[in-house]
């Protein structure tokens, strides 16, 4: 052999770069399944288990055994395996919430807690409802308890009133930003899609960064429209036209609702139509259809589509160029009162997001197709409104506006997603309904249903440094007219 083709034999191989996990003693395998933003919840026992081992090590820096503390506010006291650490466990009467603080004045501070709220749902949305500072004391308790940095974690579910269904986690967690960082949710299905899922909402002893509000208004809630609390939808390939908008919603969806809130020859409207998505199940459903679009590349798309779907009955649609502001006087008056309206905004800025994935796609493999990443240039597009609370109060106004359309009664429904923004969560789904049904709101709450995406690829984010999860859970919030 030559001598410098022995040299080469002889170099060492370059070592592989090891990626150090400083959250958990997970293997990267788990760790990436934990990231799901849904699952199917089994026991109590998995259920903190799989907590407990995802945020926090077995033993923390400096040697000694982590500290977890479990809060159970109710006389419930579910099965917990401590998996190594030193576990501690409190006990709280839902009355005495805003006096409970630990008792110990001298100890380490906490590595992770788990708040759970599941028991006690009815009285705690009294509590959140007529003494929130109560809440909020015992929420700032907890962090105060806690190390810098380290995360809690609240479950809770929505709650069956006389009234109808009180959306009790948004109300906690939103109560607990005023001492934590809202950073993410998980939601625990049950086997039965009309069981009240758990969410896991994960709060971070930093400083929020994100929308706070200092009051929540009284909520108006009423009988929920949909039975179904969670669906997956098994949609069909995008055509190569239908491909071309970034986040296209898929039509079984569409029809699930549709068949359940609406009868035949019902008109439903869309005020975002996007590709038409909406219009084309909608006739399919034997219903009529009008939809608005703002962007005309995207009106010409729809109408294709539309025109396909309704073959030779063009009086059974309309597809119309313009701002959904101005429904009232686009619509034409054959297509009104509007039965259903279903629609899906953007999710304010995340297409703007560099890193953001787009249905099955990549920001990068789009523009790579020379497709678009974003809706529109259009100032008009709320899509490209850069202040978070701006884009709340517009696209609130535009959901206002298609209520001029609706008669008291008829339901709205607005799939939408809470995201991500610099290490923080914006909850839009809960700030909409927050606006929409307050009293000066024009709807009641009137249940969400959860699409869940199962056919969408996991991606290692944050892996091995932070928690962020992938958001493949979708709220659908139905709205109901107030008379």
């Amino acid at each position: 052999m030559p001598t410098a083709q022995r040299a080469l034999a002889a170099a060492p191989a370059k070592p592989k770069r090891t990626l150090e996990n400083r959250i958990n003693d997970l293997a990267w395998k788990d760790w990436l399944l934990f990231q799901k933003s849904f699952f199917h919840l089994a026991d109590d026992e998995s259920l903190y288990g799989g907590l407990i081992q995802f945020f926090t090590k077995q033993y923390a820096p400096e040697g000694r055994l982590t500290r977890v503390m479990a809060i159970t506010v109710s006389d419930e006291r579910p099965a917990i395996a401590a998996h190594g650490r030193m576990l501690f466990r409190e006990t709280v009467a839902p009355a005495d919430i805003g006096q409970w603080h630990y008792d110990e004045t001298d100890f380490t501070l906490f590595d992770f807690i788990v708040v759970d709220m599941r028991h006690s749902g009815a009285v705690l949305a009294g509590q959140a409802a007529e003494h929130a500072a109560h809440v909020r004391q015992f929420l700032a308790n907890c962090r105060a308890v806690l190390k810098e940095d380290g995360f809690c974690v609240l479950l809770s579910q929505e709650v069956t009133t006389d009234a109808g269904r009180y959306p009790l986690p948004w109300v906690l967690s939103s109560l607990a930003r005023q001492s934590f960082r809202l950073r993410d949710e998980r939601i625990g299905l049950l086997a039965a899609d009309d069981a009240a899922p758990t969410y896991v909402n994960v709060l971070q002893a930093i400083q929020e960064i994100g929308p706070v509000h200092a009051e929540l208004p009284t909520l108006h809630v009423g009988v929920p429209a949909i039975r179904e609390q969670w669906v997956k939808p098994k949609p069909k390939p995008r055509s190569k036209k239908e491909i071309l908008h970034p986040a296209k919603f898929p039509e079984e969806l569409v029809q699930t609702f549709v068949q359940e809130l609406t009868e035949a020859d019902a008109v439903v409207f869309d005020p975002m139509g996007g590709t038409g998505s909406t219009a084309v199940a909608a006739l399919d459903a034997g219903r009529r259809a009008v939809i608005i679009e703002l962007g005309d590349a995207w009106a010409d798309i729809a109408r294709t589509r539309v025109a396909d779907a309704g073959r030779a009955r063009p009086e059974r649609w309309e597809v119309l160029h313009g701002d959904a502001r101005d429904a009232a006087a686009l619509i034409p008056a054959d297509f009104q009162p509007v039965a259903y309206t279903v629609t899906s905004p953007p999710y304010w800025r995340i297409l703007h997001n560099p890193g953001m994935h787009v249905s099955d796609e990549g920001q990068k493999a789009r523009q790579a197709k020379g497709l678009r990443t974003t809706y529109s240039e259009s100032d008009a597009d709320l899509g490209n409104v850069k202040d978070y609370r701006q884009f709340i109060d517009e696209l609130a106004g535009i959901y206002d506006c298609c209520a001029d359309v609706m008669a008291p009664g008829r339901v709205l429904t607005i799939v939408t997603k809470n995201v991500k923004f610099e290490r923080a969560q914006y909850p839009i789904a809960w700030d909409l309904v927050f606006k929409l049904c307050g009293d000066a709101g024009r709807f009641e709450y009137a249940g969400t249903t959860f699409w869940c995406q199962d056919d969408v690829g996991l991606k290692p984010f944050g892996m091995g440094c932070d928690w962020i999860s992938n958001i493949l859970h979708n709220y659908c919030i139905h709205l109901r007219v107030r008379g």
